[in-house]
């Protein structure tokens, strides 16, 4: 989609050189405004996503997140990033507790059947 916008930018500059008229860069130079704004705003939801995610699965694992196996779900990463304040990325000095091996695998064995079971969910629920 960028690419289509670069090179309806460079016809419409020629364009408009060739015939005098500088309308015919106005709506490319639109189009590539529109590409970028949306580009960006792709990045933007796929950078929460990340940290959203990033941020429950630390939490569950640590414990500080209430969540166990069977509330685990995309809503509850989204629920928790909300409560969390919605932070841009995960500082790396906020509090952390001391958690035991054993329950933090535990915790983690856990996530890992519940976003399965989610991902299956998902997968098969796509018919109409």
């Amino acid at each position: 989609m960028f690419i289509l916008a670069v090179y309806t930018n460079v016809v419409g500059w020629f364009a408009a050189q060739d015939l005098g008229d500088p309308r015919w860069v106005q709506f490319p130079l639109i189009q590539l405004g529109f590409t970028v704004g949306l580009i960006a705003d792709d990045l933007w939801w796929h950078w929460r996503d990340g940290v959203a995610h990033a941020l429950h699965f630390e939490d569950v694992i640590d414990g500080t997140c209430p969540d166990t196996e069977q509330q685990i779900c995309e809503a509850a990463v989204w629920r928790w990033y909300e409560m969390q304040g919605r932070p841009w990325r995960i500082s790396s000095r906020r509090d952390r507790p001391h958690v035991r091996f054993a329950d933090a695998w535990q915790r983690m064995e856990a996530y890992q059947r519940a976003m399965k079971a989610e991902y299956l969910r998902r997968s098969n629920n796509h018919r109409v």
